[in-house]
């Protein structure tokens, strides 16, 4: 997702009301530290997502669901997309969007586009956002003929979190309430292969399949590894409440960290539907 906000309209637990408040107020504050940190990482992610759609992008209408600043929407175009439409809640990340992607304000689980619309529906790490996770689908359905979605594994990790949040944690830094709802209801569901197969079968996709595929996201270097954590959309809101100069003591202090850490590469769930 591009890992957007791309919205969620109701939801289990009652979770989704604070996910979906929570979500677009940190995407809103990341939008500004995105490009320089956690885009490095999600572009090549996006990448991989679209080339593992069942439809190549080559030709097609393509929807970019949850596209934040619009990496997905990037990799159809490279791939040969006649036209890409980003859409997203978080309108600072799409401002961030070239022109070529047409981005467009929207919730992922009430669209304003007409049935049929796109030919493939790219939700790279979106599917976790979505407090509904069937209604997502579904409305994927009805816009799109052919689906491919990502999400990260339940209980993936990297060295690089823990040792950012540590950082963090002496800063005082504690995470928002929408996070860890996010983290322990929608995420797990949006990972789980028989969760993902029985909502997108009831959704209406015929063909459903999904993989698990791992990605080397070329990111090694000790700042690269702390700007992809300072920019995510869980702390960049903490992160602009601090002034200046303690924001560049947790730079610091996060690259210091990560010296000699392993290089970025990271699993992917992947589902396709048509």
């Amino acid at each position: 997702m591009d890992s957007g906000a791309a919205g969620a309209a109701g939801g289990a637990a009652g979770a989704a009301p604070g996910l979906t408040s929570g979500l677009r107020a940190g995407y809103t504050a990341a939008a500004g530290s995105w490009a320089a940190g956690p885009e490095r990482v999600y572009a090549p992610l996006a990448a991989a997502l679209v080339g593992a759609a069942t439809r190549p992008a080559a030709g097609c209408r393509v929807l970019d669901l949850g596209a934040g600043t619009g990496v997905a929407g990037h990799a159809a175009l490279a791939a040969g997309a006649r036209q890409v439409v980003a859409a997203d809640l978080a309108v600072p990340m799409l401002r961030r969007c070239r022109p070529a992607l047409h981005p467009v304000a929207a919730d992922a689980t009430a669209l304003p586009f007409a049935s049929g619309s796109f030919d493939l529906v790219i939700a790279a790490f979106v599917l976790g956002h979505l407090g509904s996770l069937g209604s997502g689908l579904a409305e994927a359905r009805r816009v799109g003929r052919e689906l491919a979605a990502s999400a990260f594994p339940a209980g993936w990790a990297h060295p690089a979190k823990a040792a950012v949040d540590a950082v963090l944690a002496s800063y005082g830094y504690r995470p928002p309430a929408w996070y860890s709802a996010f983290k322990h209801e929608t995420e797990p569901r949006a990972a789980d292969p028989a969760v993902l197969t029985g909502l997108a079968r009831a959704a209406g996709f015929a063909d459903v399949r999904v993989a698990a595929i791992v990605v080397p996201t070329g990111v090694s270097a000790a700042d690269q590894l702390a700007s992809w954590r300072l920019g995510m959309a869980h702390v960049a809101p903490f992160m602009s409440s601090l002034d200046l100069d303690t924001q560049a003591r947790v730079r610091r202090d996060a690259a210091a960290a990560l010296t000699g850490c392993a290089p970025l590469t990271v699993p992917m769930v992947v589902l396709t539907a048509r």
